[in-house]
């Protein structure tokens, strides 16, 4: 028998949408009684609106479709950067289980036994509509679950033992995974490889746009939850449809707690002119990036600044809006961590432009490692194909050459005042060379300063700075040979 499906992910506390989309599925099966799945791929939190609001309103959307069969897994940034984030995660996990919500993730491990976490569970066989299906979860691997005494480890190997010591039978195979499409299909491929048939997976963490794969059944709904994918699951997939937010109607009794929290909290109120076109770029460089560590060098009082690209999630385009509100600023930036001050050589320099294009050769994926850096920055950089390696081949900042022919430094002793993020400052992401560079926290009016709250600051100065007529921010360089 038919089972219908919808798939989200990545809401990001974007709870209009969500609640939007938790609309549309109520508005499709309010008139049935059949069972029917309902999948979100991770990260339902670090975000705008109250985490609470995304929680209630699943919690809504249970009570008023007891029907709906919810599964959830863990994205990277559920997990908070705090203990208190943490303990709101597992608190969560609780209260869905206790409602009927199930909330998945088979590679989450606790470092003190070396087992598998106690308090999520690895996959769940749900019988829908006479058939089993077997529905897990997994999430890439990130810093903050290690924060925490956890560890996410590799999916294929965690996959294959699990399933090969169940027993109950199944039908079916439905898996949400957290982490780029090509991880995806190296999962499903890897499947396959050990003659396990993977009959659907729903991706998150791609805050690009993803193409649909139809031929091995893999899709990425947009993330911020913009869209939903419906479809069915029979004896294969089929009415496959990717649906805007926009397109469905909110009920009252989902929209209602929006409204009262965007009056509560003047969310939408205008707060600036929009005067510069500020596009978002992961892995290159950007407009919203420079202009954000043009103005932490500034605030900083330093040569250079950069910080890490995963600190913007939505960029600020001049044509969505004549004026930026409140929503608009926190939907680019929400993370409220203090910029500190380095002294950093040349030497130190090409190591963390080194670990920032480690990946530039792999294009069909997202770089966690690039860094955005402030205007008055270039690099140059070789490719190699046939190894799929990158080498830094000339760092220029402010029209100056800081590497010889050989890539060595011409002035060793030579040292840059740099404004940063913490983030990557404790050797986050791979940029251990920062970890050990003694940092000075910086200063404003006797306060330090939160990189959200700096942004804020220079959108709202920047009408007053720029001009309409020029609206193109420039980047900074990065020159691939």
């Amino acid at each position: 028998m038919e089972t219908n499906i919808y798939a989200i992910t990545d809401s990001h506390q974007e709870s209009r949408n969500l609640s939007r989309l938790l609309s549309g599925i109520y508005n499709f099966e309010k008139d049935n009684t059949k069972d029917f799945l309902l999948l979100d791929c991770g990260d339902l939190f670090k975000g705008i609106y109250e985490k609470d609001l995304s929680v209630k309103a699943y919690l809504k959307i249970k009570e008023l479709l007891p029907q709906a069969q919810i599964f959830i897994t863990l994205g990277n940034n559920d997990f908070g950067f705090n203990k208190n984030d943490f303990e709101y995660l597992k608190t969560t996990v609780q209260k869905f289980q206790n409602a009927g919500i199930n909330v998945i993730c088979a590679n989450l491990f606790d470092n003190k036994t070396n087992t598998h976490a106690d308090w999520i569970p690895e996959y769940k066989i749900v019988e829908i509509n006479n058939q089993k299906i077997l529905i897990t979860g997994f999430c890439l691997n990130n810093s903050c679950a290690k924060k925490f005494g956890y560890e996410l480890t590799p999916p294929e190997p965690c996959f294959e033992n699990f399933i090969k010591n169940i027993e109950e039978d199944y039908d079916k195979i439905i898996v949400l995974n957290h982490h780029w499409y090509t991880y995806s299909k190296s999962l499903f491929d890897f499947a396959k490889s050990k003659n396990i048939d993977i009959d659907l997976i729903i991706g998150g963490h791609e805050h690009s746009p993803i193409e649909p794969d139809y031929t091995n059944n893999i899709f990425y709904p947009l993330a911020f939850a913009r869209t939903l994918y419906s479809m069915t699951i029979d004896n294969k997939i089929d009415n496959i449809k990717e649906i805007p937010a926009e397109k469905l109607d909110f009920i009252p009794e989902l929209e209602l707690p929006i409204i009262k929290y965007e009056e509560k909290t003047s969310l939408k109120k205008p707060i600036a002119k929009r005067v510069l076109n500020l596009t978002k770029c992961y892995s290159d460089p950007c407009p919203l990036g420079t202009f954000i560590s043009d103005n932490m060098r500034k605030i900083g009082n330093t040569d250079i600044a950069f910080h890490s690209t995963g600190f913007t999630m939505y960029p600020l385009r001049l044509k969505d809006s004549e004026y930026i509100t409140k929503y608009d600023i926190d939907r680019v930036i929400c993370a409220g961590t203090h910029i500190e001050k380095i002294e950093i050589s040349t030497a130190e320099l090409k190591q963390v432009f080194e670990n920032a294009t480690i990946n530039r050769m792999y294009r069909d994926r997202g770089n966690s490692r690039f860094v955005q850096c402030s205007q008055n920055i270039t690099i140059t950089g070789k490719k190699y194909p046939e190894t799929k390696t990158y080498k830094i081949v000339q760092i220029n900042i402010n029209g100056e050459d800081l590497l010889d022919e050989n890539q060595n430094p011409i002035n060793p002793d030579r040292k840059f005042s740099c404004t940063i993020d913490p983030y990557i400052g404790s050797g986050e992401q791979g940029f251990e060379v920062l970890k050990n560079i003694p940092k000075t926290q910086i200063l404003q009016n006797g306060e330090k300063v939160k990189i959200n709250e700096l942004f804020f600051n220079a959108v709202k100065n920047a009408e007053k700075e720029f001009s309409k007529e020029n609206p193109e921010y420039p980047s900074f360089g990065l020159i691939d040979l």
